[in-house]
């Protein structure tokens, strides 16, 4: 598949949305059929999760594992970058949380997923771009939604 890049602004500040966002255990909330396993601890660089989707013997596990934790903080930019590292999917993923004048955040995310074995790749390609844009659409507008009901203690 070529990257997807999925554009969104909201009002939450970028520190609401790095909660959503950057909440990996969290994600089966937003992806349908996933359960979610994580390393013990917060995320860092080297720290590892997986989404473990679908019904018993057809579910697969999609690992990854943190490359990249820049957390925002005082009006920078956020990013974080996972590889991932299962035996049906490859590619990455990058999200990057930036501040804007009016107090809310732009959320950019890019990935690049790639069906294993590769000689797969041309047939499934279509097909996952269509599923991808529309399911991480519908996932990141969920976030948002949540990220700007939240309030932040001071």
């Amino acid at each position: 598949m070529a990257a997807l890049h999925l554009v969104r602004e909201t009002s939450a500040t970028p520190a609401q949305v790095w909660d959503v966002v950057a909440a990996f255990d969290g994600y089966g909330a937003w992806m349908p059929m996933t359960r979610m396993v994580t390393d013990e601890g917060q995320p860092r660089v080297g720290w590892g999760f997986a989404g473990l989707t679908g019904l018993g013997r057809l579910a697969f596990s999609d690992s990854m594992l943190v490359t990249r934790w820049d957390p925002p903080a005082d009006g920078t930019t956020g990013v974080f970058r996972v590889v991932k590292t299962g035996r049906l999917l490859g590619g990455w993923a990058e999200v990057t949380v930036s501040p804007r004048e009016d107090g809310g955040s732009r959320l950019d995310w890019v990935e690049d997923v790639v069906v294993r074995p590769l000689p797969f790749k041309r047939f499934f390609d279509p097909l996952l771009d269509r599923a991808s844009a529309w399911l991480y659409g519908r996932a990141i507008d969920a976030m948002l939604v949540r990220a700007a009901s939240r309030r932040i203690p001071r």
